[in-house]
C-alpha cells in the first residue's frame, strides 16, 4: 500500500466527515475544499498536469462559490448562519465512514479487474455513505447542497478506482460538473439567506403554517 495515497485517502474521508458533521457553514466550506482538492490526487498514476489543474481549479471555484454565500458580512447584516449538522455526532460519522471504507477496499473492482488504486474505492464508498443521509433528510440548503457535491465526488473516486486515472477531457468535464452543482447550491443558499430569516433552511421556522378549518363542522343544535 502506498503510504502517500493512504494519507490522501484519510484527508478525503476526514474532510467529508467534517462536511456532514459540522454546524458552522464556513467550516463546512473549508472541509469541502479539502475533500475536493485531495480527491484527484487519489490516483495511480497521477493525472496529467493539464487535467489535474482543471480538477483543482474546479474544486477551488466550487468551494469559493459556497464560501461567498456563507461568509460573514456585517456591513450587509449577514451574520454567521449555522447548518443543521449531523444528528448522530461526529464520532458515529467516523465509524460509519471507516466501515464503508473497509467495504469499498474489499470490493475493489466489484469482481472484475480494476485499473485504479483500491484506496480510491475505499474513499469513494466512505464519502458516498456519509453523503446519503444528508441528501435524504437534510432540512437546509447548505447541508443538502454540500452532500450532493460529495456524492458527485464519490462517484468520481469510484470511477477512478475502476477505470484508472481519467484523461484531461474527463477531468475538465468532472470539474465543470462540480462547479455547476456547487453553484446551484450556492444560488439556492443565497436566496434562502435573503428571505429575512438569515438562515439556510428550506422553510423559515418562524413562519407558522396556515391552518385551515376542519372539513367536518359540528351540526347546529336547534
Amino acid at each position: 500500500m502506498n503510504p502517500i495515497l493512504a494519507l490522501v485517502a484519510v484527508a478525503v474521508i476526514g474532510g467529508a466527515v467534517v462536511v456532514v458533521a459540522a454546524r458552522d457553514a464556513r467550516t463546512v466550506s473549508v472541509a469541502l475544499a479539502l475533500t475536493l482538492v485531495a480527491s484527484p490526487l487519489l490516483a495511480d498514476p497521477l493525472a496529467m498536469p493539464l487535467g489535474l489543474a482543471a480538477r483543482l481549479v474546479g474544486a477551488i471555484l466550487a468551494t469559493y462559490l459556497l464560501w461567498m454565500v456563507v461568509r460573514q458580512n456585517r456591513t450587509l447584516g449577514l451574520l454567521p448562519s449555522p447548518t443543521s449538522g449531523s444528528r448522530i455526532g461526529w464520532p458515529a460519522e467516523i465509524l460509519v465512514a471507516a466501515a464503508a471504507a473497509v467495504v469499498g477496499f474489499a470490493a475493489h473492482g466489484l469482481g472484475a479487474a480494476a485499473g485504479g488504486p483500491p484506496l480510491a474505492s475505499a474513499a469513494g464508498f466512505a464519502v458516498a455513505t456519509l453523503a446519503v443521509v444528508p441528501v435524504a433528510t437534510g432540512r437546509d440548503v447548505i447541508r443538502v447542497g454540500t452532500a450532493l457535491v460529495l456524492l458527485l465526488d464519490a462517484a468520481l473516486l469510484v470511477r477512478c478506482a475502476l477505470g484508472g486515472t481519467p484523461g484531461d477531457l474527463e477531468q475538465l468535464v468532472a470539474a465543470g460538473m462540480l462547479v455547476v452543482v456547487a453553484g446551484a447550491a450556492a444560488a439556492l443558499a443565497a436566496n434562502a439567506r435573503a428571505d429575512g430569516s438569515g438562515g439556510f433552511a428550506f422553510v423559515d421556522p418562524a413562519v407558522s403554517r396556515l391552518r385551515r378549518e376542519p372539513d367536518a363542522h359540528p351540526l347546529d343544535r336547534g
